[in-house]
Parts: C-alpha cells; sequence; structure tokens
C-alpha cells in the first residue's frame, strides 16, 4: 500500500502558520486511520447541508447512508484525495472521493474554507458531481457552472 502524494507544490494555512499536501489512495487502499473521519464528516455534513436529508429519521439516515457509501467506496475506480498537514498527515484539513469523471463528494473543515482547498482536492477531468450541499450549491454557481448535477452517477 503506497502512498501517493498528488502534489509536489505544499500550499501554506495562513492562520496556523502551516502548509498542506494532497495524498491520494484508491478507496480500497484507504488506511485504516483515515477510514472513520471519511464517514463521520461525509454523513454529518450531507445530512445538516441538505435540507431534503434532514427529513429522514435520523437512525434510518446513517444506518442505509452508511451503507451507500460503503457501496461507493468499494467500487474499482473510486479514489480518495486528503488534503493533510505537510508535517503531520494524522490532520486532515478536507477529503474529495471521486471516480473518473464522477465527483461524489467534498467536504473540508469549515476552519479551513476559502482558501483553495476544495479546489486543489477536486481531481482534474471532473464532469459531473453526484451529491448536493447548500455549501457546495454556492461553489458550483460562483465557480463551478461547467459541472452537470447527477445524483445517479
Amino acid at each position: 500500500m503506497e502512498e501517493a502524494n498528488d502534489s509536489e507544490e505544499t500550499s501554506n494555512i495562513t492562520h496556523v502558520h502551516a502548509s498542506y499536501s494532497i495524498i491520494s489512495y484508491p478507496a480500497s487502499q484507504l488506511p485504516e486511520q483515515y477510514k472513520a473521519l471519511i464517514f463521520s464528516k461525509w454523513l454529518r455534513s450531507l445530512r445538516f447541508g441538505n435540507p431534503v436529508f434532514k427529513k429522514i429519521e435520523s437512525s434510518q439516515y446513517y444506518k442505509n447512508y452508511h451503507l451507500f457509501i460503503e457501496k461507493l467506496l468499494a467500487k474499482p475506480d473510486s479514489i480518495i484525495r486528503l488534503a493533510v498537514l505537510t508535517d503531520d498527515h494524522d490532520v486532515v484539513l478536507g477529503f474529495a472521493i471521486s471516480r473518473e469523471d464522477v465527483l461524489d463528494y467534498v467536504h473540508v473543515h469549515g476552519d479551513y474554507r476559502r482558501i483553495g482547498i476544495s479546489k486543489k482536492l477536486i481531481p482534474e477531468g471532473i464532469t459531473v458531481f453526484s451529491h448536493f450541499t447548500l455549501t457546495w450549491g454556492a461553489i458550483w454557481q460562483s465557480k463551478l457552472k461547467h459541472l452537470k448535477f447527477d445524483p445517479f452517477a
């Protein structure tokens, strides 16, 4: 299991005086230390970031959507990109999950938004996204209008 650093370039995070790197893994090779973070951040940010998902009874949502995410991550072409502190890969600032030209999800911790992390997490060649939150909607409309929304992708 090899860690791939997609970016030789690191970026400075001004308010913590550190830099971050983007690392990526095939989803099937994601180290165990990152799995709980991916599931918890995806589940909570989607539930509270999209009013439709908030209407689903809580236990049903968490049980069934966890299974759905597992199926997405089990696809052979699923890639997970992580923004981590360059000096401490245990500190994850954000992540993106994609398959070929489909962006399934991108999440950046609230403290690290608006400094370009999501832009670096999204791989080149993405034409479609499959999940929608209000925060993502604002990014989509202002910066990524060329992407198509397809929840069935």
